[in-house]
């Protein structure tokens, strides 16, 4: 467990989201080939059992986040105080199920954490702010 919000935010995104037909039984072949069919970047885990893929960016993200303006249970998980997240976070070396595991571990890559911007863009959220009005 880490805490969010020092290093990075985390984007929660049930694999339904990334595609319908996705389930407990998608492959991390088949995450990975709707990952980049998306043009999504940036480090990315997986905990296989709920199914939901975790997308890390940067720090603060969550204070901007669209709240209540998207599909079903995409939510930045971050440190703004009073709710700072602690996320279960796989080992570095893990890369398969089962259990948590990276589909893009942030060693791979030059810019380990990922564009919110795009990333609302691609999970085609409202890019206004929650303003906590109805």
């Amino acid at each position: 467990m880490l805490a969010a919000g020092q290093k990075w935010d985390v984007v929660r995104v049930p694999y339904a989201v990334l595609h319908p037909g996705f389930s407990l039984d998608t492959t991390p072949d088949e995450l990975r080939h709707q990952v980049g069919e998306l043009k999504m970047c940036g480090s990315m885990f997986c905990d296989p059992y709920r199914p939901y893929l975790y997308v890390m960016v940067p720090p603060g993200t969550d204070k901007t986040w669209p709240h209540n303006s998207g599909p079903a249970g995409v939510e930045c998980l971050g440190g703004t105080q009073p709710f700072i997240h602690h996320v279960g976070v796989p080992s570095l070396d893990r890369l398969a199920p089962p259990g948590l595991f990276w589909l893009i571990p942030p060693y791979s890559l030059d810019s380990p954490l990922a564009d919110p911007e795009h990333l609302k863009q691609v999970l085609r959220l409202d890019p206004r702010p929650d303003t906590g009005t109805f």
